[in-house]
């Protein structure tokens, strides 16, 4: 407990003295930077942020080939690292990825992976997606129970689509 206690102050005494930056530091600066267009100095210090916002924008960075050649394998790794600690969109995005093998191999199942990741983090795109692949089929078990649940929830949160989709199974909110 003592050496937890004193390494909290370390580094609470090495955050005030500015020897060590916040991740936030470095996410905020390098998100100044990538709205000035200056893309070398945003990719080099969302790499050094390490949180899941500064992945999710390295994606961004990659896919649309910003500061670097568009490479939508490296987009994927960098969604992949985000998603994995929590980035709904994130997720979603890589979920889009794998369900049109936009730069990863067509895989319908890691698709419905990460859509229902985000969806169960609330993302109201991935609930629509996942509850369309419980009705088809696509990537898990057709399974209209599944796909009406998702297809509500998305529809309660207002996504049009997801009505629509309701309304012609003969479904209500």
């Amino acid at each position: 407990m003592k050496k937890a206690h004193t390494m909290f102050q370390i580094l609470c005494i090495s955050l005030a003295a500015g020897f060590v930056q916040p991740v936030w530091a470095s996410f905020n600066t390098g998100f100044n930077a990538y709205r000035l267009k200056d893309y070398p100095t945003a990719m080099r210090e969302f790499k050094a942020g390490g949180d899941s916002q500064s992945a999710y924008m390295l994606a961004i960075m990659y896919y649309k080939g910003e500061g670097t050649a568009a490479n939508k394998k490296e987009a994927a790794k960098w969604l992949r690292q985000s998603a994995e600690k929590g980035h709904a969109l994130a997720a979603n995005n890589l979920g889009m990825m794998y369900d049109k093998g936009d730069g990863v191999p067509q895989d319908t199942a890691e698709a419905a992976k990460w859509y229902r990741k985000a969806a169960e983090k609330g993302h109201v795109p991935s609930m629509y997606n996942l509850g369309l692949m419980y009705t088809n089929g696509e990537g898990v078990e057709k399974d209209p129970k599944e796909a009406v649940k998702w297809l509500r929830k998305a529809a309660r949160k207002g996504h049009v689509n997801a009505k629509k989709m309701l309304k012609v199974m003969g479904e209500n909110q």
